[in-house]
């Protein structure tokens, strides 16, 4: 009995043990409290999953929340924010430090800052940033008079320049404000900038000038990052407000300390450059910055080539990650843009499941081998693509990503979509077979490459440059030149137009370079193909027709798309509205949803399962989305600069969501061939509409994710191909595939210009409701058949449908698809439910 006791009381001090206690304080300046909440989540030992907590106290200093977690924490991660995500008081995602199973903590509104001992409330300045050379803006926590306030200092290390007045920077406040413009008599000069800019308000504490639009006025149009020879290796790194850069140099990525720390010179606009005799090659570095009183270290974000998870920039000879015969690697050839036939692809999904027969399975070299087989003996992975006839794959995120461990290879536990950015000219570890070692990844993905353009197949990089994963210490950018190459409001908190916390001001010249630079990179170093733009309504018009010009002017036919929003409410810059005239493509969602219905509600049908009213949408689409009259007219003026699509990564894939919305139909009674037809469908209108043709990888064998409508960190049994679904969904697959030999054959279905369309393209009246057709007529684009007729039928049911004059050759039907005449019709043709139809004469 005794030991039992013993036990007992053992095993409740454990759990006694086994609890944290953190402690909140939390201050706003505006003593408004309304809506803010925690976000805590577990960090050390193990990261886990956050919660929201609420502030349910209040004492002298503010608001205050205990929390209490049943586990034995080191340390957890915290945001303050607003409501569901509407705002956060801080961007970055900061730590507290536990001791014991507690943690008692003061934060304050604004302020980076979290303290372990009760602040002074004192008024303060939230943020003072350098708009112009003579132009300070700032934001305070309490008002002053602009025509009265005298009490303003602005010192340069110490040195005090005159202030020549003051203004209230918003024109609709009172001259009572407390965001105030203040004009300098002496401008700030370049080397102004890399100084300790003070501004002292009376009243307030004194606060850091931050240089932003300021360093506008020094770009540098030169080569930034490691430039490699075997004599020297000079480093060249933009960063203008730096007192002080140096090169600190390791000889293994794991290395805590450098063997070499070199002083670097400044150059002039805003360049720090050293130059390092020797032959580097193999070697590691990071950069360290002072700037704004703080000692920052960093890697390059011009990084080549990176240790395991980004943890140190390397200096590779890039000759030596060259392929055998990757001089002769060219791109496989594309007489337009309209050409394109883009299948949707992420590096794991491919070939991560032990079905897929892939010896590489997940990495890049798993796409370089030929004649692997699946179940039945079907084709997979590399050989999948080829069979399937696509030219081009649009990979998901292959740069190097920040969240997951490079090093682990399980992806049931460390999958990831790959949208949250670290280094963008840098291929990501994961997918590599040894991501320590920095040359690994970039001859394997040149491998890759390489593989794809000998079987004829190009390769668009997914890019998200409106987001990074994280700012300050997180981003190589913010540590470089803090905020600049972020928007931020005048309170200095980042601005979360992306839903990611945080977006890029692509506006800025030297972010706007280094956006051209690394697409220009991924072209000339990789050989790829074309870019699709992550979010690309949050990056600036300008910018996007620069990135337009430079890789153009390399070659026409590279494709460059992209998404024309943003995050929930954010301002588009270059959005649908924007892309005509362009040479960009941008994702049809209006031609999408007509098609499959909401993709935020599953139970909304669309015209591929019956529902009303979509014609109109349909044959907007089916025209390319240009103004073909007064009634059909979109936001396109060439074909080129439309993605047609039905599905892609984000969202249910279509199977799903149309089996989910099979199961809310209260009117009809889905059966499997139903869906499979949906599915033939729904290919039959991306691949006979002008315009470029998208396809989500599955999509031709009824891929499912079990449902899951956001899978960006599933698991790989969710998110890999399953070749057995290719194998049972066979007539599905063979349908896609006959479409685009269709498509590859036939110029009509791929006309190249507005003016084309509107000559050959006609929209026929329908007797009948959910019924779509047009013919392409006088040889369209030159091509063999004189006359084409296409027929969509969004009906449960058969319907009879009175074909014009002559007699027609089928060639697409609701079961098969291909070029092969399946059977002459005349006078009338019967449509099966839920169907398409291609059929031509030459009389």
């Amino acid at each position: 009995m005794r030991k039992f006791l013993m036990v007992m009381m053992l095993l409740l001090v454990i759990v006694s043990f086994a609890e944290t206690t953190i402690v909140v304080h939390y201050h706003r300046f505006d003593n408004n409290y309304e809506g803010w909440n925690l976000w805590i989540w577990p960090m050390k030992p193990t990261p886990m999953e956050g919660k929201a907590y609420q502030f349910t106290e209040k004492d002298d200093f503010g608001v205050v929340a205990v929390v209490k977690l049943d586990m034995d924490l080191q340390q957890v991660g915290i945001i303050v924010r607003l409501n569901e995500w509407q705002a956060k008081d801080v961007a970055k995602d900061r730590f507290v430090d536990i001791k014991d199973g507690k943690a008692e903590v003061w934060i304050l509104q604004g302020v980076e800052e979290i303290y372990t001992n009760k602040p002074d409330v004192s008024p303060r300045v939230f943020f003072a940033q350098a708009r112009a050379k003579n132009i300070i803006e700032a934001y305070l926590t309490n008002q002053i008079d602009t025509k009265t306030f005298t009490g303003i200092k602005v010192t340069v290390d110490g040195v005090e320049r005159k202030v020549e007045k003051i203004e209230k920077a918003d024109p609709t406040d009172i001259s009572k404000t407390n965001y105030i413009r203040i004009f300098l008599k002496e401008p700030l000069e370049e080397d102004d900038f890399r100084k300790d800019v003070v501004l002292y308000i009376d009243g307030f504490k004194p606060a850091t000038v931050y240089m932003m639009e300021v360093l506008d006025s020094l770009y540098y149009d030169g080569e930034l990052g490691y430039i490699y020879t075997p004599e020297k290796t000079i480093f060249r790194v933009w960063s203008p407000v730096s007192k002080t850069a140096k090169v600190l140099l390791y000889k293994n990525g794991a290395d805590d300390k450098p063997y070499k720390v070199v002083d670097m010179n400044y150059i002039g606009k805003g360049v720090w450059e050293a130059v390092v005799k020797g032959n580097l090659d193999g070697i590691f570095y990071k950069y360290r910055f002072e700037s704004y009183g703080k000692i920052r270290e960093t890697v390059d974000y011009y990084s080549k080539a990176v240790y395991k998870n980004g943890a140190k920039s390397a200096v590779v000879d890039l000759g030596k990650t060259d392929p055998a015969n990757w001089s002769k690697d060219k791109r496989p050839y594309m007489e337009a843009l309209e050409d394109a036939i883009v299948y949707e692809i992420h590096i794991a999904d491919m070939t991560g499941l032990e079905n897929s027969g892939v010896k590489n399975r997940g990495t890049y070299l798993g796409l370089t081998e030929e004649n692997t087989k699946g179940p039945g003996g079907v084709s997979t992975g590399l050989s999948h693509l080829v069979e399937l006839g696509v030219n081009y794959v649009h990979i998901l995120p292959m740069f190097d990503f920040y969240t997951g461990d490079e090093a682990s290879k399980d992806f049931e536990k460390s999958y990831n979509w790959g949208y949250d950015p670290y280094l963008f000219t840098v291929p990501e570890g994961r997918y590599s077979t040894d991501p320590f070692n920095p040359y690994t990844r970039i001859k394997e993905v040149k491998q890759m490459v390489q593989a794809l353009h000998k079987n004829g197949i190009r390769v668009v990089l997914d890019m998200v440059f409106p987001h990074t994963f994280g700012v300050g210490e997180l981003s190589p950018f913010d540590q470089t030149v803090p905020y600049y190459f972020y928007r931020v409001d005048k309170t200095g908190a980042h601005l979360n137009e992306s839903g990611c916390g945080n977006v890029i001001a692509s506006e800025r010249p030297m972010m706007r370079k280094f956006i051209v630079d690394t697409v220009l990179y991924w072209i000339k170093e990789y050989h790829v193909d074309g870019f699709r733009f992550d979010q690309m309504g949050l990056i600036d018009k300008k910018t996007m027709l620069e990135v337009e010009k430079a890789v153009h002017s390399i070659d026409s036919t590279i494709l460059l798309y992209g998404e024309p929003w943003g995050g929930w409410g954010a301002p588009i810059r270059f959005g649908k509205n924007d892309v005509a005239g362009t040479h960009i493509a941008a994702f049809n969602d209006n031609f999408r949803d007509a098609m499959r219905g909401s993709v935020f509600n599953a139970k909304v049908r669309g015209f591929l399962m019956g529902a009303i009213g979509k014609e109109t949408a349909i044959k907007k689409g089916v025209v390319g989305s240009i103004h073909y009259d007064s009634r059909y007219k979109s936001f396109a003026s060439d074909p080129e600069e439309t993605i047609n699509y039905v599905a892609a990564h984000d969202n249910h894939t279509l199977w799903d969501k149309n089996y989910l919305a099979a199961q809310s139909d209260t009117k009809h009674k889905w059966t499997e061939e139903m869906l499979r037809n949906a599915q033939k469908l729904a290919g039959a209108i991306i691949l006979t509409s002008q315009g470029i043709p998208f396809i989500h990888a599955g999509q031709d064998f009824a891929r499912t994710k079990k449902f899951n409508d956001n899978s960006y960190n599933a698991p790989i049994s969710i998110n890999g191909l399953d070749y057995q679904r290719k194998y049972e969904y066979m007539d599905v697959f063979n349908y896609y595939k006959g479409l685009i030999a269709l498509r590859k054959a036939h110029p009509a279905f791929r006309l190249r210009t507005a003016d084309d369309i509107k000559k050959h393209v006609k929209l026929l009246r329908s007797k009948k409701r959910r019924v779509v057709s047009f013919m392409i007529d006088n040889n369209a684009g030159g091509d063999s058949w004189k006359t084409i007729l296409v027929i969509y039928n969004g009906n449960l049911n058969m319907v009879e449908y009175d074909l014009p004059e002559g007699i027609w050759n089928v060639v697409v039907d609701g079961e098969e698809a291909g070029t092969n005449v399946l059977r002459k019709v005349s006078g009338k043709i019967t449509l099966e439910g839920i169907s398409a139809y291609v059929l031509y004469k030459n009389e």
